[in-house]
């Protein structure tokens, strides 16, 4: 396991637009690896390109190195959910990354952040081996469940929600951090300005840290 200190794990929800636009290019030339949570929201995903990314944009994210994940098929929650269900919504998705020649996911996102509780044993039945929740803290892999990680959203108009997540490695965890749009046109309370983006991950670069997926965990 990769341990604490001047690393973070990178990830991006909802496979808005920009994030093979403009973060990824600009991840790339930094150096950097990221897990981006996808996921199709009825009816937009299917007709506003200008928000959500096409198939062959997701695709050239795998191609690029970057890790695909699963965040449910149609970011549905999964506290009002029955297993059933949810193992369907998941199974769909895994279908659809299948289908476009994508390899099967071994992150999964909680959409919205909540997990429920039959939620770890179902993920490790279906072969995921981590699983990101929304927390305002540390993960710390030696005390939290692989299917529990906490993980802080740093969006926002400056840097503070970046600058407390960084903070947390102080505690001996590694910050895992969640961007959305960059910006996010139809969510505004998810939206990073671009250049407050690229400021964040050139602060990274700068300050040497190791700025991970997910799936770089299992080859530690």
């Amino acid at each position: 396991m990769i341990s604490p200190g001047k690393t973070v794990v990178l990830t991006f929800d909802d496979a808005v637009s920009n994030h093979a636009a403009f973060a990824a290019p600009l991840l790339s030339e930094l150096g950097f690896h990221a897990t981006f949570f996808i996921c199709e929201f009825p009816p937009d995903f299917a007709v506003n390109k200008r928000q959500y990314m096409t198939w062959e944009q997701i695709r050239s994210l795998d191609a690029a190195g970057f890790e695909i994940a699963n965040h449910t098929m149609t970011h549905a929650g999964l506290s009002a959910m029955a297993p059933e269900t949810c193992e369907k919504e998941i199974e769909l998705l895994e279908a659809r990354f299948r289908d476009v020649g994508l390899p099967r996911s071994r992150a999964f996102g909680y959409p919205g952040g909540p997990a429920a509780d039959y939620a770890p044993p179902l993920l490790k039945k279906l072969g995921f081996r981590f699983a990101r929740t929304v927390e305002d803290r540390a993960w710390k892999p030696d005390r939290d469940d692989p299917y529990l990680i906490p993980a802080v959203a740093v969006h926002g108009a400056d840097d503070s929600n970046f600058r407390r997540a960084l903070s947390y490695a102080q505690s001996g965890g590694i910050p895992v951090l969640v961007y959305h749009g960059i910006p996010d046109r139809l969510h505004p309370w998810v939206d990073t300005p671009p250049e407050l983006f690229e400021s964040e991950m050139r602060y990274l670069k700068r300050e040497n840290y190791r700025v991970l997926a997910f799936r770089d965990l299992l080859q530690s």
